[in-house]
């Protein structure tokens, strides 16, 4: 018997997760999928002077510092150790910009970006 589309979306899931390796690291990140309102509150955290441009880096850091469940990277430890002053200047100071390309294509797939380069092009715009 197959699913119907109502049973399937009612029997559905948003607590999306999986590891992300970083090779240099050695190790696993695990990031979560977002949902549209966590996209909104980065768009805007990260949009910058009177014409409403986006920061595009700014808006990358600020999705994975929200996204990745392991490791903290909101742990006081990891600010001090990088002089960081917030979690997302821990990203830019921690992690090289391929090792952050690599986050944020995996938590947009993990979010439904799937497949669609130029969706994924728009989530980051």
């Amino acid at each position: 018997m197959t699913t119907s589309r109502l049973d399937a979306l009612l029997g559905a899931t948003t607590d999306l997760q999986e590891g992300v390796y970083i090779p240099r690291l050695g190790t696993d990140f695990i990031v979560k999928a977002l949902d549209e309102d966590t996209l909104e509150k980065a768009r805007a955290q990260a949009t910058t002077g009177k014409d409403g441009s986006v920061d595009e880096s700014l808006f990358n850091r600020l999705l994975i510092v929200k996204a990745v469940a392991d490791p903290d990277l909101n742990d006081k430890a990891l600010k001090d150790h990088y002089e960081a002053s917030d979690s997302a200047d821990v990203v830019k100071k921690a992690l090289l910009p391929g090792e952050q390309s690599r986050l944020v294509q995996a938590l947009l797939k993990l979010s439904g970006f799937v497949g669609d380069s130029e969706l994924i092009q728009d989530a980051k715009n």
